[in-house]
Order: C-alpha cells, then sequence, then structure tokens
C-alpha cells in the first residue's frame, strides 16, 4: 500500500511517501505528482518506502525532467536501504540529490541559492 501527503515547508513544495511502490500502486505515485503546484520549482520528495518499481523511478525521471525544464530541482530524501541501492545500481544519485532528511534537503536549497 502506497499514502502519501503534500505540504509547503519554508516555501519548498514537500512530497511524502509512506508504505512501498509496487506495480498496483505506482500510478498513485504518478497522481501525487499531477497535484504538484506549477508555480514552485523546489521539490522535496520524502521517499520513506520499502520498494520502489522501474515504473515509478521512471516516474521520479520524468519529475526531474519538469523540474529541470523550469530552472528548478529536486531533492530525495529519507531513503530506505534497499531504495537506495536500486538508485545507485541506475547511477540516479549521481542525477537526483538524495539527502538524509527533510531538514537537510531544505538546507540544500537554501544553500543553492546563495
Amino acid at each position: 500500500m502506497l499514502d502519501f501527503e503534500m505540504k509547503e515547508k519554508e516555501g519548498i513544495t514537500v512530497l511524502r511517501f509512506y508504505g512501498s511502490i509496487g506495480a498496483a500502486n505506482a500510478q498513485k505515485l504518478k497522481l501525487a505528482f499531477q497535484k504538484l503546484p506549477e508555480e514552485n520549482d523546489r521539490l522535496i520528495i520524502n521517499l520513506g518506502v520499502s520498494f520502489i518499481t522501474s515504473e515509478a523511478i521512471g516516474y521520479l525521471i520524468q519529475i526531474y525532467k519538469k523540474y529541470k525544464e523550469k530552472k528548478g530541482d529536486i531533492v530525495l530524501c529519507n531513503i530506505s536501504d534497499n531504495v537506495r541501492t536500486v538508485l545507485e545500481m541506475i547511477r540516479l544519485h549521481k542525477v537526483i540529490t538524495i539527502v538524509e532528511n527533510e531538514e537537510k534537503a531544505v538546507a540544500y536549497f537554501y544553500q543553492e541559492s546563495k
């Protein structure tokens, strides 16, 4: 099962996921991305999930490209060891910034703006 919530934290959109992103619920990830506010160009994805499919990784890449097109950025945080291993195997960590937690993700955006 996958649940998500969207909040704003210090002017940054934060999208939090809970559960696992399996084949049956990867569309829920896509739905969450469709609900993102267009005007915000900074996104933290709190990926607190235990499992992720290749389809879901494809959605992450799509949203990354969308934010880069509008000169924005995304940061992933709260990544489980299993999910981190998958992301590192496909070298996504070389493209998308990954930090430990939401506080460090917020700090990343404020450091980048200086």
